[in-house]
Protein backbone atom coordinates (compact mmCIF):
# COMPACT_ATOMS: atom_id res chain seq x y z
CA UNK A 1 0.00 0.00 0.00
CA UNK A 2 1.45 3.15 -0.80
CA UNK A 3 0.96 6.34 1.92
CA UNK A 4 2.26 9.86 2.08
CA UNK A 5 3.12 11.25 5.38
CA UNK A 6 2.87 15.08 5.97
CA UNK A 7 5.30 17.32 8.41
CA UNK A 8 8.01 19.00 9.44
CA UNK A 9 11.92 18.06 9.14
CA UNK A 10 12.28 16.81 12.77
CA UNK A 11 8.44 14.56 12.38
CA UNK A 12 9.81 12.59 8.74
CA UNK A 13 12.83 12.29 10.41
CA UNK A 14 11.44 9.83 12.74
CA UNK A 15 9.09 8.04 10.99
CA UNK A 16 12.09 7.33 8.58
CA UNK A 17 14.50 6.19 11.09
CA UNK A 18 11.80 3.82 12.92
CA UNK A 19 12.39 0.29 11.60
CA UNK A 20 9.08 -0.82 12.02
CA UNK A 21 6.34 1.25 12.27
CA UNK A 22 2.52 0.47 14.20
CA UNK A 23 -0.65 1.85 12.87
CA UNK A 24 -3.57 1.77 15.29
CA UNK A 25 -6.51 0.56 13.73
CA UNK A 26 -10.71 0.72 14.59
CA UNK A 27 -12.44 -0.60 17.52
CA UNK A 28 -13.43 -3.65 15.70
CA UNK A 29 -10.73 -5.03 13.56
CA UNK A 30 -7.32 -5.86 14.30
CA UNK A 31 -6.13 -3.31 17.16
CA UNK A 32 -2.93 -2.80 16.06
CA UNK A 33 -0.57 -3.85 13.03
CA UNK A 34 2.53 -3.09 12.39
CA UNK A 35 4.48 -2.17 8.92
CA UNK A 36 7.75 -1.51 6.95
CA UNK A 37 8.77 1.60 5.23
CA UNK A 38 10.58 0.77 1.41
CA UNK A 39 10.31 2.90 -1.99
CA UNK A 40 10.63 6.01 0.22
CA UNK A 41 11.00 9.35 -1.50
CA UNK A 42 10.91 12.75 0.12
CA UNK A 43 9.97 16.28 -1.07
CA UNK A 44 9.20 19.61 0.17
CA UNK A 45 6.93 22.42 -0.79
CA UNK A 46 8.39 25.33 -2.31
CA UNK A 47 8.58 27.46 0.65
CA UNK A 48 10.26 24.37 2.63
CA UNK A 49 8.08 24.29 5.45
CA UNK A 50 6.29 21.15 5.08
CA UNK A 51 8.14 17.64 3.77
CA UNK A 52 5.82 14.79 2.29
CA UNK A 53 7.05 11.64 2.63
CA UNK A 54 6.08 8.71 0.18
CA UNK A 55 6.34 5.28 0.77
CA UNK A 56 5.03 1.72 0.41
CA UNK A 57 3.84 0.21 3.59
CA UNK A 58 4.47 -4.21 3.64
CA UNK A 59 2.58 -5.48 6.81
CA UNK A 60 4.77 -7.24 9.51
CA UNK A 61 3.89 -10.59 10.49
CA UNK A 62 3.81 -11.08 14.07
CA UNK A 63 6.16 -13.65 14.26
CA UNK A 64 8.50 -11.27 12.26
CA UNK A 65 8.35 -8.56 15.19
CA UNK A 66 8.75 -11.21 18.35
CA UNK A 67 12.18 -12.47 17.10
Amino acid sequence: MRVCFYGTDEEITRICQRPVLAMVGPRRTQPMVAFTLADVSITTDPYGTVYRLAADLTEVRREEVTE
